[in-house]
């Protein structure tokens, strides 16, 4: 039987450093919506992930 895709990962955890101004737009984006910082970055980062292939160039997306 095969899989569907998601179901071929497990989650995972990531962490980076967001530079200043991703924190400022972060916290101002997650107090807005009532959540917290990371559940909005969570959010955000898996809405991205799914609505764009491929960012070669800052600025420029290539929307699926």
């Amino acid at each position: 039987m095969e899989l569907e895709p998601e179901l071929e990962y497990e989650s995972v955890f990531i962490s980076f450093q967001l530079s200043a101004r991703g924190n400022k737009l972060i916290t101002e984006s997650a107090t807005r919506s009532g959540r917290t910082k990371k559940k909005e970055a969570l959010l955000r980062l898996e809405d991205h992930l799914r609505r764009y292939r491929s960012i070669s160039e800052i600025s420029k997306a290539i929307e699926i």
